[in-house]
């Protein structure tokens, strides 16, 4: 049988050593969630810049869309005033006008739409892309609030240990274990 001051040895020991390793442990988490939550906002903002992109694509190709559209109203008026000559009817009077003019008309209503839709879209992005970046910061600040505790649960552990050694110490004392 071992004898008591050995056995209050090795549980003051044992006391520190948890404790020195619940320490290291809850660094070490600490550490991980902080990667984790910083690997999150990296591919937030990434996420941010991509819709940044898809904004100013979207802007652009609609630009590019109603541009087309202007040149297919632009033909189709032309056909109509052509066909209004060879038809030998009066071009810029009366219906045949009209009919040209509400043909214009039309076609900047086409492309306005267009434009609307592609502002719509694009404005769609933005919104995501300031939602992306709310979200990179939210993890940036749960990785630093994740060390903080970290460090906080390892002093935490090194307390416990503190308390238990102490405890062991007195309780060995007490029964006269240390002379």
């Amino acid at each position: 049988m071992a004898d008591p001051v050995s056995l209050s040895v090795i549980g003051m020991a044992a006391s520190g050593a948890s404790g020195a390793v619940g320490a290291f442990g809850a660094i070490s988490g600490g550490n991980s969630q902080a990667a984790m939550y910083n690997y999150q906002a990296g591919i937030a903002n990434l996420n941010s810049q991509i819709a940044k992109q898809n904004a100013d694509w979207a802007v652009a190709s609609g630009e590019v869309e109603a541009q087309q559209s202007g040149m297919k109203s632009r033909f189709q008026q032309g056909t109509t005033i052509a066909q209004q000559g060879a038809g030998e009817l009066a071009i810029g009077s009366g219906s045949n006008a009209r009919v040209v003019q509400s043909e214009k008309e039309l076609g900047a209503e086409d492309q306005a739409l267009i434009r609307s839709n592609a502002a719509k879209k694009a404005y769609g992005y933005e919104v995501e892309s300031v939602q992306q970046e709310a979200q990179a910061n939210l993890d940036t600040m749960a990785a630093k609030n994740a060390k903080t505790a970290g460090y906080l649960d390892a002093f935490k552990s090194i307390l416990g240990a503190a308390g238990s050694v102490g405890s062991k110490w007195s309780s060995a004392n007490t029964a006269g274990v240390f002379g």
